[in-house]
């Protein structure tokens, strides 16, 4: 009884950084999206806060999510830090060149967080930011990295994620997301085609360094401005100009 207990206050820890992942909000706002009382939430958000996973405005009161901390569960190193500094230039590059929204994203707790983004040039776009949490098994960025992955830690993986998430278009189990994740590796670049959210569209590559799959860069933005050729498109050049970081 007592594991059970401890497995429910993990999902609602989880299921506050997801809440949190949008924008910052108070805990009587997230209480009211995860259905729980403000004492209940209080408590989940100090101890996230005690740990490091979350922050309070002292000003505003709100809480926020911290994306460094977040990174330290993709088991990130200096080198993925060096990577996103050096990272950064090619993400404002991108946005500029296509205008739309360009993420650098790690996996945690079985979803991919973004610990780099660069807002779309767009007056009407996704709204997103740093420590915005996508499901692994319908996004882009998951699928991406989920491809980089080799076979027995592949099937371990698909094994654990949560298919309940996402559109009716998303994978609804781990036979279709394999097919998904094949896909992607022929193509260089996995594709979110209204999978996470109606109406938005995704591109994104695994990331690599020295060898070392530790997450995914992609593009998103409203289907109605990417058609899936132009989305294709992107992937080809977001995999080339990628993939010549990496050997640099």
């Amino acid at each position: 009884m007592a594991v059970r207990s401890r497995e429910s206050q993990l999902r609602r820890g989880l299921r506050v950084l997801e809440e949190l992942s949008a924008e910052p909000q108070s805990a009587a706002a997230v209480a009211r999206a995860m259905g729980i009382n403000r004492s209940t939430a209080l408590r989940l958000l100090a101890e996230l806060e005690r740990t490091g996973y979350v922050s309070r405005d002292p000003t505003t009161r709100r809480y926020a999510n911290v994306p460094d901390r977040l990174l330290r569960l993709s088991g990130g190193r200096d080198v993925h830090r060096d990577w996103l500094e050096g990272v950064r230039p090619v993400l404002a590059a991108l946005r500029d060149r296509h205008g739309e929204a360009v993420v650098q994203a790690v996996p945690a707790d079985l979803s991919m967080v973004y610990v780099a983004f660069v807002a779309s040039a767009h007056p009407v776009a996704v709204q997103e930011g740093l420590g915005t949490v996508r499901p692994m098994h319908a996004s882009a960025l998951g699928k991406a990295y989920l491809s980089g992955l080799a076979a027995p830690a592949l099937d371990r993986e698909l094994g654990k994620l949560d298919y309940g998430r996402g559109t009716a278009r998303a994978p609804q189990g781990p036979l279709e997301l394999r097919r998904h994740l094949e896909e992607a590796r022929d193509r260089g670049f996995a594709l979110d085609l209204e999978e996470t959210f109606d109406g938005v569209v995704c591109v994104a590559v695994p990331t690599c360094v020295g060898g070392i799959l530790f997450g995914a860069t992609g593009i998103s933005g409203p289907s109605s401005r990417l058609p899936r050729d132009q989305l294709e498109e992107i992937g080809r050049e977001l995999a080339t100009r990628l993939a010549s970081m990496a050997a640099a």
